[in-house]
């Protein structure tokens, strides 16, 4: 199998991770949870919001997908999982399964965090911890959020996106991260499992006199080139 047949995509996939995939994919610590307000982005049906707030961590997330109906987004995430499972069980082999014991594992992980998710999601009216909205405009004020979480939409989708669109997405994370605030970023590879190429130069521009950006290595494992996260710390 060729590197373009990887894991072939159209169009913008919903992700749908667990809060313990979170932690092992932003080398997640107590001790900056509890800083301030959490931003997730493009967090999907994730269900890491729901288990952060339930923790007792201050977090909102914010997709485009968040002016769907309850009913529509079960129904959207149903077609979104089957969809996945039937790509990964033909690529099963060129995927690492460190993180997870097999591909049943794997699925019913993802089961479980898009159940959590709609629970939480169908109490959003109240809670207003879901926000309609797109990069690279975010509906929020400066410096409103002291970690943003960002996962599997920006450098794996890197032939839909050209270079200009990654730039302006991470500044304006940037804008709505507080001072002293941090950014975390994963993957940086593409569904061709190649490393993003523009990455150096995009770290060349974002790495400031207000910015610090540099990139780590990563406990999680699945998309073998998918070793590490970039994190990017304001000043």
């Amino acid at each position: 199998m060729s590197k373009a047949e990887f894991y072939e995509q159209v169009g913008v996939a919903m992700t749908c991770r667990s809060y313990g995939e979170y932690e092992r994919m932003f080398l997640l610590e107590d001790n900056f949870l509890k800083k301030g307000k959490i931003l997730d982005v493009a967090a999907g049906a994730s269900s890491f919001i729901a288990e952060a707030n339930k923790r007792g961590y201050d977090a909102v997330a914010v997709d485009p997908l968040y002016d769907l109906t309850v009913e529509q987004m079960t129904l959207h995430g149903q077609k979104e999982m089957k969809e996945a499972t039937e790509k990964l069980t033909k690529n099963v082999s060129f995927f690492s399964w460190d993180s997870y014991k097999n591909l049943e594992e794997h699925d019913k992980i993802r089961e479980d965090a898009f159940k959590t998710f709609l629970n939480h999601y169908k109490e959003n009216s109240i809670e207003k911890r879901f926000v309609a909205g797109t990069l690279p405009n975010l509906p929020f004020d400066d410096g409103t959020f002291s970690l943003v979480l960002f996962n599997h939409f920006l450098f794996l989708y890197q032939e839909q996106f050209d270079l200009e669109f990654h730039l302006r997405a991470i500044q304006e994370m940037i804008r709505v991260t507080k001072k002293g605030g941090m950014i975390r970023i994963y993957p940086l590879v593409g569904f061709k499992n190649e490393r993003y190429p523009y990455l150096d130069e995009l770290m060349e521009v974002l790495n400031d006199e207000n910015t610090i950006v540099k990139t780590t290595d990563t406990t999680f494992r699945f998309v073998p080139a998918a070793t590490e996260l970039l994190t990017i710390n304001k000043l």
